[in-house]
C-alpha cells in the first residue's frame, strides 16, 4: 500500500492522477489533520520547482520513490500515526481546511463585460494554510482569508481576488502578469513575493522581493514598491502611504513562515541544522544547483527532509 501510495503521489504532483487515485488519497485526507499539513507542505516545495520536471529526475523517479519507502519503512513504528502521502492536495480538502467553489468573478481593471469562472478557497482553521496554484504560485492563506482565482484558463492574466491576509510567492510569467484583487486596491506583479492584508476599510501590502504596482479600484497605477517597503491604502480617503519595514521578519511573525531561497543543497542542509538544532548530512544530488524552499515553523523536520528528497535527488539524515 505504501508503494501505491508514494506512485499516486508523484502522479497527483504532475497533474496525471486518476479518479481512483483521487479516492485512494481522500481516504488518506480523512485519517487527521496532520496528514493534510504533510501534503500541503509537500505540494508547496516539490511542485513548485523545475527540476520535478526535468528529465534526469523524471527518469530517477524510480529509485527516489523506492528510497523514500525504504525510509518509511525504518521508522513504522514512531511514525504510524503520520505516515506521508497520506493526504490528498488542497483544492480536495473541502472538509478539511479550505471550502472549494466555482463562481463568476469581474475583475478590477479587466473586461467587465466578460464574466470569468473563478474557483474559490477559505482558510476554515486557526492556522495559516500554504498551498500551489495551477500556475506555480504558492499562497499562504491566514485565517479566516478568502482566495478566488483563476490562474489558467486566462489568456493574457492570471486573477486573484483576496478578502483577509495572504502572502504570494508569484511564479514568475512575463506574459501572464499576476493581478491581487481586494475590496478597494488592485496588486500588478509578474514574479515576486509579498503580503497582502485587506478589509473594505484598509489594504496593506509588504513587498519582501520583486516588484509591485497598486493600482486603483479603476486600474490606473497609483504607486510601485520595492523590496523592504509597505503601502497602506484607506479606502475613505484614498490616500496611500509607502515607508520602509523589514519585510522577511514581518511576514515570518504573522504568516509563522520559513523561508529559503536561491540555496544549495548545502546550504539549505546548514540552514535546517541551525533552525531546527540538529545536525544533518547530505548525500548525493547536485550541489550546484538552487532551490527555494518555504515551511512553516510547525513543520516538522522529518517531512522537510522526505520533500527534499524528492526536490534534489539527495538522501538526507539526521545525526
Amino acid at each position: 500500500m505504501q508503494e501505491e501510495l508514494l506512485d499516486i503521489l508523484v502522479r497527483h504532483s504532475r497533474n496525471a492522477a486518476s479518479p481512483d487515485d483521487k479516492k485512494t488519497l481522500l481516504n488518506w485526507l480523512e485519517e487527521s489533520e496532520e496528514n493534510r499539513r504533510f501534503f500541503s507542505l509537500f505540494m508547496a516545495n516539490c511542485s513548485l520547482h523545475d527540476t520535478i520536471s526535468s528529465p534526469s529526475l523524471y527518469n530517477d523517479t524510480e529509485s527516489m520513490i523506492a528510497r523514500l519507502g525504504a525510509r518509511i519503512d525504518a521508522s513504522e513504528a514512531q511514525r504510524r500515526a503520520r505516515m506521508p502521502f497520506r493526504a490528498i492536495g488542497w483544492a480536495m480538502a473541502a472538509v478539511a481546511a479550505v471550502v472549494v467553489a466555482v463562481f463568476v468573478f469581474r475583475g478590477v481593471a479587466a473586461d467587465k463585460t466578460v464574466p470569468i469562472p473563478m474557483e474559490h478557497t477559505a482558510n476554515l482553521t486557526a492556522e495559516t494554510i500554504h498551498f500551489v496554484l495551477d500556475d506555480g504560485t504558492r499562497v499562504y492563506l491566514h485565517p479566516g482569508a478568502e482566495l478566488s482565482y483563476n490562474v489558467s484558463t486566462i489568456e493574457d492574466r492570471r486573477e486573484v481576488s483576496l478578502k483577509g491576509d495572504a502572502y504570494f510567492d508569484v511564479s514568475r510569467n512575463e506574459l501572464k502578469p499576476f493581478l491581487v484583487h481586494t475590496d478597494n486596491i488592485g496588486i500588478k506583479v509578474l514574479g515576486t513575493a509579498f503580503s497582502v492584508s485587506s478589509s473594505p476599510e484598509m489594504s496593506q501590502v509588504v513587498l519582501e522581493r520583486g516588484s509591485v504596482r497598486l493600482l486603483s479600484p479603476e486600474g490606473s497605477s497609483m504607486v510601485t514598491l520595492s523590496p523592504n517597503q509597505k503601502a497602506t491604502f484607506k479606502a475613505l480617503t484614498g490616500d496611500v502611504r509607502v515607508e520602509p519595514v523589514y519585510a522577511t521578519a514581518f511576514v515570518t511573525d504573522k504568516y509563522n513562515l520559513m523561508s529559503i531561497t536561491d540555496a544549495t543543497i548545502g546550504e539549505i542542509t546548514a540552514k535546517l541544522s541551525t533552525i531546527f538544532h540538529k545536525k544533518i548530512s547530505a548525500r548525493g544530488g547536485d550541489d550546484e544547483k538552487r532551490y527555494n524552499l518555504a515551511v512553516l515553523k510547525s513543520d516538522k523536520l522529518e517531512d522537510i527532509l522526505y520533500i527534499l528528497e524528492y526536490m534534489t535527488g539527495a538522501e538526507f539524515t539526521i545525526l
